[in-house]
């Protein structure tokens, strides 16, 4: 049976969990982090917008498949893992948390490794045995300054994602969490679909959009 999550109390004033003072701080939280990749989505149609042809010509090709294809659905598959953790703790059942949590860890992982492995192949092909005429410096123009930025600073915040969840796995398994308090594990959920989402947009501009140029979608811009 499904339990319910007591409200957490203020003053002695009932709370909804979703509007604990722990997930509001979560909420603002997301809303900097918003402002900050909007910052550098603005930043990147501005690049778009003041130059043709986009991206500079000699730059080297940032193909979607097959390292990006993969990364996304290994990222998006966490996300939904995630998802089943919480609901596991949500309704007391421990081991389906467990099990989700540690899957979705792993997850994350791959994709670090994935994005890592995606970088050496730019920025030092020889490492991995590729041609080295195939690389692309950080500063080699707008583009690949704005490519390495992005997906550097989305990286580092699926990082910073797994310290948490790591952290949260831990608390559960000192007894921390249960299906009457679990705010630490919600907030920590939100912020894995956060950068998840923002990883589906990094996906669609910097790889489908470059690689797929016939897609009209911000000719408006220029």
């Amino acid at each position: 049976m499904a339990v319910a999550a007591a409200p957490t109390t203020v003053d002695n004033v009932p709370v909804h969990p979703r509007l604990s003072p722990q997930m509001m701080g979560m909420y603002i939280f997301l809303a900097s982090e918003v402002m900050f990749f909007g910052t550098l989505f603005g930043s990147y149609f501005y690049l778009f917008a003041s130059h043709n042809p986009w991206p500079p010509h000699g730059t080297h090709p940032v193909d979607w498949f097959p390292i990006p294809a993969i990364n996304t659905i290994i990222l998006l598959s966490s996300g939904v893992t995630c998802h089943i953790a919480h609901l596991g703790i949500q309704r007391g059942n421990r081991p389906r948390f467990l099990v989700w949590m540690v899957l979705t860890i792993v997850l994350g992982f791959g994709f670090e490794i994935g994005q890592a492995y995606e970088f050496i192949e730019k920025l030092a092909p020889s490492w991995i045995g590729a041609d080295p005429s195939l690389a692309m410096a950080f500063n080699a123009n707008g583009f690949a300054t704005a490519f390495f930025t992005m997906t550097g600073f989305h990286g580092l915040h699926v990082l910073g994602g797994l310290v948490i969840l790591v952290i949260l796995l831990w608390r559960f398994q000192k007894g921390q969490f249960s299906a009457r308090h679990h705010v630490g594990i919600a907030a920590g959920a939100i912020y894995w679909h956060f950068v998840d989402l923002v990883w589906v947009f990094l996906f669609g501009i910097l790889y489908l959009w470059v690689t797929f140029p016939g897609i009209a979608l911000f000719a408006p811009l220029r």
